[in-house]
C-alpha cells in the first residue's frame, strides 16, 4: 500500500468495505491528476475533517468522503451504508440543507472514475482554449 490515507475500520459504518477498484487506485505511487477534482486520500488532515464535518451536517446518512471538486463544496462520497464491497459513490454538496445535500449518484467507484477522467480532460481543454 502506498503513503495514501485510507480511514481506519474504527471511523468507517460497521461492515463497510471498499472496493478493489479504489484500493488499488490509491495504492498507485501517483495519483492521477484529474483536476478539477482532488483525492483526501492525499491530504490526511483534510479527509478526517471532512469525514467528521459531513457526519456532523448530515448524521442520518453515512457519507464517506473521497474527493473533493476544487473551488466548491461538492464531494464524491461512498454510500457508507453500502456492504457490498462495491459501494455506490453519491455527488453531496456540504452545507446544503438537509434534503438537498445529494447531486446524484453513479453505480460505484469505477464508474465514477471513467466519468472524472471525462470530465477531466474536458476542464482542461477548456481551460488550454482560454
Amino acid at each position: 500500500m502506498s503513503e495514501h490515507y485510507l480511514y481506519p475500520a474504527s471511523v468507517l459504518p460497521t461492515g463497510f468495505l471498499f472496493s478493489k477498484d479504489y484500493l488499488d487506485f490509491i495504492s498507485q505511487n501517483s495519483i492521477p491528476d484529474l483536476e478539477p477534482w482532488w483525492f483526501l486520500c492525499e491530504f490526511k488532515d483534510h479527509a478526517e475533517y471532512w469525514l467528521n464535518e459531513l457526519a456532523r451536517q448530515y448524521p442520518d446518512l453515512r457519507f464517506i468522503p473521497f474527493a473533493k471538486l476544487e473551488d466548491s463544496d461538492d464531494f464524491a462520497c461512498f454510500d457508507g451504508g453500502d456492504r457490498t464491497g462495491d459501494p455506490t459513490v453519491i455527488y453531496v454538496h456540504a452545507f446544503a440543507s438537509q434534503g438537498w445535500e445529494t447531486r446524484g449518484s453513479v453505480m460505484n467507484f469505477s464508474e465514477w472514475l471513467k466519468k472524472t477522467y471525462d470530465e477531466s480532460t474536458r476542464y482542461k481543454a477548456e481551460r488550454a482554449e482560454d
